[in-house]
């Protein structure tokens, strides 16, 4: 009777005696014989070298002694079938693997047959991969599978089995993927061995599986292996559950030929195929043999019996609907009950299918019903119940007012709220995370960032979606003119700009001149035609409409008109020129005179008088550069007759009496 195993009952089916032995429940096989336990309890691992047996216990070593999950199980890389035994287990073994080596693996299972029973029996399956690098057959990779009675140390007919690569008999089919070396590779899909140990009943016996390289150390071979839960050689569907209207006998999978008799005198044939309907069931007591015949080679003839029973429908139990928080597990089911399989839907939102007891979660649809089938193991009868699992829900959304993008000094600004006010409220940005302080229903984002809250509400915690913000920084506004005076008559102020932006921002540019007008380049050239202050403004935006400015004042002042005067010149006389300039008013002039004379003339507005030693006319130069017109300095040039004095004449003298009045 092939059923599918799990994962967890099989301690619990196990009961202890008052002197603490362990006894197999009713037609289970001996503890953990199936690896249903996930591990290799109540096995012996040995591991060596292919060169030196019997090998040394050394317990499981991974990679060599290998659990297969069905959760996690894959694909054969050279035979390419399933790793898991197809006879629905939750666990299979790998033994040995694909690196050469001269590794050598073997795994026994040592089991006393309890004299009470009358039936007992086994039924193993195996897949096997070799690699056939050509040499002698001792020196070939090979796998072994035997049941040792060991009253006489003696193997058991029709289970010795000794594959030896590039000797096998028939079944064996060559991989397209070559192995190391570029080696050819035999493999043998899962095939079934069943053998009736009712002669046995009262002895110790042994079932041993062993695998190893070749003994040149180049090439591989390995093993899958797994044995059946039930050990009393019942057929799936003999027992008729309470209120079913028909049933299916089902044999064990792998046989070559399946022959279905009417009853135990084998002599009507009522079926060739490995599963048989009867509609309706056959009456209570009824016995259907069926003998299975294994492909040549692989094991012996064997007869079992279906023994029509009734039984009740196991009970169920998927437990209370409930309500949980989002993104949270909730336990469902009930305690196992011994002997009972389990099978959970939806299998993608439970931590385990076959658990009577799982963690459940919520995807979409809410709310989700989660289905258990309940399975009696020896009469598999099967029953259903359900929960419903919802999901509490919490307000997230989150609206924002305002605008997302926006500069730093604009009002208003973005305000982001969660719409459910009663809620305890923590705001966070994706990059810095929790913002201190910030448990608010509504926040106002000051610097760039994705907004985000965690909101809780009847004690379920969810969060809002990410809201964008981007705070633009307003532009940093500076211009230098070249001077900030300049001269009436000639002015040409030079403004160059030296904004910048700290985002990077392009930006662009208005000048307001005072004076009315204004001007959209980077650096602006201005010429004022009056004298007078003006005041310069310079406007920078940036891309994001983020604005600011800064202004500074220049000064246009007046330039004077020279002029000078003086006395007669007379060499060697001194001379004094007067300054009549013009000065408009500027507040600071200088001066520069050249008065042709040989000396280095003056700086003095009013120079000290000067002297010529040589008569002539001589021309006179005054410069004046006001304030604010350094470059443009205005001179005048005037001639001046520097003149000779006449000889002096002398005179007779004249002799005047006092007193008198001619002469």
């Amino acid at each position: 009777m092939i059923i599918s195993k799990v994962k967890y009952f099989f301690l619990a089916i196990l009961f202890f005696n008052s002197f603490g032995t362990v006894k197999a429940q009713g037609g289970f096989c001996p503890s953990n014989l199936d690896f249903e336990l996930g591990n290799f309890s109540g096995w012996v691992c040995r591991a060596g070298s292919a060169l030196s047996f019997p090998l040394p216990v050394t317990g499981p070593i991974p990679g060599r002694h290998t659990i297969i999950d069905a959760a996690t199980a894959g694909i054969d890389p050279f035979g390419f079938f399933p790793e898991i035994c197809p006879n629905g287990s939750g666990f299979s073994v790998k033994l040995g693997n694909q690196i050469n080596g001269t590794q050598a693996e073997s795994i026994s299972y040592t089991y006393t047959i309890p004299s009470t029973l009358t039936v007992f029996s086994m039924l193993f399956y195996y897949a096997v991969v070799l690699e056939s690098p050509g040499h002698t057959p001792a020196n070939q990779p090979r796998f072994r599978a035997r049941i040792i009675d060991l009253t006489t140390g003696n193997p058991l007919p029709c289970v010795d089995f000794d594959f030896i690569a590039g000797g096998t008999p028939g079944g064996f089919q060559i991989s397209r993927i070559p192995g190391n070396l570029n080696s050819q590779v035999l493999y043998k899909e899962w095939t079934p061995v069943s053998i009736n140990l009712n002669d046995y009943i009262g002895k110790t016996i042994m079932l041993e599986f062993i695998t190893n390289d070749c003994l040149q150390s180049g090439h591989a071979g390995y093993a899958y292996v797994d044995v059946s839960t039930v050990c009393n050689g019942a057929i799936q569907g003999s027992t008729v559950c309470i209120g079913d209207t028909s049933t299916t006998l089902t044999a064990p999978f792998g046989f070559q030929n399946y022959t279905w008799y009417s009853d135990n005198t084998f002599s009507t044939i009522i079926s060739t195929s490995q599963t048989i309907t009867f509609n309706p069931p056959p009456t209570v007591g009824t016995v259907y043999p069926v003998i299975v015949e294994p492909f040549p080679g692989f094991g012996c003839r064997d007869t079992l019996y279906a023994t029509i029973s009734v039984s009740p429908k196991p009970l169920a139990v998927a437990g209370p609907d409930v309500s949980i928080c989002k993104y949270q597990q909730v336990q469902i089911g009930g305690p196992p009950v011994p002997g009972y399989n389990y099978l959970w839907t939806p299998a993608s939102q439970v931590s385990s299918t076959i658990s009577p007891n799982p963690f459940a979660w919520i995807f979409p649809p809410n709310p989700t019903e989660f289905i258990v089938k309940a399975t009696d193991l020896l009469t598999g009868c099967f029953s259903f119940d359900s929960t419903i699992v919802s999901t509490i829900t919490v307000d997230t959304s989150v609206t924002l007012s305002g605008k997302n993008d926006f500069c730093i000094n604009e009002i208003p600004a973005a305000t982001l709220s969660v719409n459910n006010t009663s809620t305890a409220v923590q705001w966070y940005e994706v990059t810095t995370g929790q913002i201190p302080g910030a448990t608010a229903s509504t926040y106002q984002p000051s610097v760039t960032g994705n907004y985000w809250a965690q909101v809780t509400q009847s004690g379920c915690v969810d969060t809002t979606s990410a809201v964008a913000i981007a705070v633009h920084p307003l532009p940093l506004v500076s211009f230098t003119p070249n001077s900030d005076t300049g001269c009436v008559t000639k002015n040409s102020f030079l403004f160059t700009n030296g904004s910048t932006s700290p985002d990077n921002a392009s930006m662009t540019y208005l000048w307001k001149f005072s004076d009315g007008s204004t001007s959209q380049i980077t650096d602006a050239i201005k010429t004022f035609s009056i004298t007078g202050t003006y005041n310069t403004e310079l406007v920078t935006t940036t891309q994001f409409g983020c604005k600011d400015s800064s202004n500074q004042d220049v000064f246009v002042l007046p330039n004077g008109n020279p002029n000078f005067s003086w006395d007669s010149i007379c060499i060697t006389r001194p001379l004094l020129f007067k300054n009549l300039s013009n000065e408009n008013g500027s507040a600071f002039v200088n001066y520069s005179w050249d008065f042709n004379n040989g000396g280095t003339g003056s700086l003095i507005k009013n120079p000290l008088p000067v002297v010529y030693t040589t008569p002539g006319k001589v021309g006179v130069t005054l410069k004046m550069v006001a304030l604010g017109c350094e470059n443009d300095t205005v001179s005048v040039v005037k001639t001046v007759q520097v003149n000779k004095q006449a000889a002096g004449i002398r005179y007779r003298d004249i002799t005047v009496p006092q007193g008198s009045s001619k002469f």
